[in-house]
Order: structure tokens, then C-alpha cells, then sequence
């Protein structure tokens, strides 16, 4: 990592400064630090990352999910939803169950997320 320099009072200085945050601006895509903002703000709640670390191992239906998680029944349900709204997870049946699956797109991120949690 590089040293730190703040705000050269030398004009020469401040002019090599001042490119060079432009080039750090440059190179932070507004997509890609909008997208990191979205997974944080989802994940930020421990109940919907146990929820997507567990379906890095398997698809679960609600009744899995209510018999894992202690507490009120609409805590699973409200952050199944907040999950599914933000595209992390979705849902297909089988039978007459809705069986909750992990988004493709998400897949990776939750898999280095459960590798870093790990080490």
C-alpha cells in the first residue's frame, strides 16, 4: 500500500495530486461499487447470511428454515422476502412446497463470502 499525501500546499505537488485522484475516481465503476453497497446492505443481517450459507449446500423449503432458525416465524418469511426482492434467491415448487434456491449471480460472491468467514 502507498504512503499517505494530503492536499500538497505546492502547486507542482498538488497538480500530480490531484491526476492521480482523478485516475483512483476512474477507476471505481459506479456499478460495481453500487452492486457491492446492495450485497452489503442484504448480507448485513445475520439471519439472511445463515440463510444463503446454507443454500450454498442445498435448496430449503420454508418449513427447513423455520425448524433451524429459533425466534418468530415471520423473521424467516420477512427476510426470505428481503432476499428474494434484492435477487439473491429465488423459488420454485415442488408439489405444493415453494422451495427456496440461491440466485446464480449470487453464488459466487455468498461462496467467497463463506470462504472468508472460514479462515
Amino acid at each position: 500500500m502507498a504512503t499517505a499525501r494530503c492536499c500538497p500546499a505546492d502547486c507542482a505537488l498538488r497538480s500530480d495530486w490531484e491526476e492521480e485522484l482523478a485516475r483512483e475516481e476512474a477507476s471505481l465503476s459506479i456499478e460495481r461499487v453500487d452492486d457491492l453497497g446492495r450485497y452489503m446492505k442484504l448480507l448485513s443481517h445475520p439471519v439472511r447470511l445463515k440463510i444463503l450459507l446454507l443454500l450454498l449446500n442445498r435448496d430449503h423449503c420454508v418449513c427447513e428454515f423455520m425448524y433451524i432458525f429459533t425466534g418468530p416465524p415471520n423473521l424467516v418469511s420477512y427476510n426470505l422476502g428481503v432476499l428474494k426482492k434484492g435477487g439473491l434467491v429465488e423459488t420454485y415448487y415442488r408439489s405444493k412446497h415453494r422451495i427456496y434456491t440461491i440466485a446464480r449471480e449470487a453464488e459466487p460472491v455468498v461462496r467467497r463470502i463463506s470462504t472468508a468467514i472460514s479462515d
